[in-house]
């Protein structure tokens, strides 16, 4: 017979670290499940209504092209909303390496950005920077032991 524990193990939320930790990962994953959403399911993508890109101007197969990995990005965010809203509710033990993996991720798209720029300054590559630190000092403070 199936066992869900196995997949879903049993509440952890022993989490000692600081609560603006845990606030900031409230707040992100509110914009993560916004950004999933917009992503995976404007017709767009998110590229001419909130990012500005001149679709128009570009042939409708890399207009289809750019909608596509556009949804593709929604999937991962739609994905982190998730894991985020999980350890938030059932699982804030896990805080600390949520944090690591995020400044992981912004850190590579820091220099996936700087290898290979955008021609236009969406506002993915503006919170990428600003993440970054943020997301590092979150993690500092969700392995402090909170007094």
């Amino acid at each position: 017979m199936f066992n869900w524990s196995t997949i879903f193990p049993q509440p952890n939320n022993n989490y000692s670290g600081s609560k603006i930790s845990l606030y900031y990962l409230a707040f992100l994953a509110c914009m993560f499940t916004f950004r999933g959403c917009v992503h995976y399911f404007a017709p767009d993508g998110g590229n001419g209504i909130i990012a500005g890109m001149p679709l128009e101007t570009y042939p409708e197969g890399a207009v289809q092209t750019l909608n596509t990995f556009a949804g593709v990005f929604g999937k991962y965010h739609l994905m982190e909303a998730v894991l985020a809203w999980l350890i938030i509710f059932r699982w804030k033990a896990l805080i600390p390496i949520f944090f690591l993996y995020l400044g992981i991720m912004e850190l590579l798209g820091i220099i996936l950005l700087t290898w290979k720029p955008l021609p236009i300054t969406p506002p993915g590559e503006i919170g990428a920077y600003l993440l970054f630190p943020i997301s590092l000092v979150a993690f500092l403070l969700s392995v402090r032991q909170a007094k």
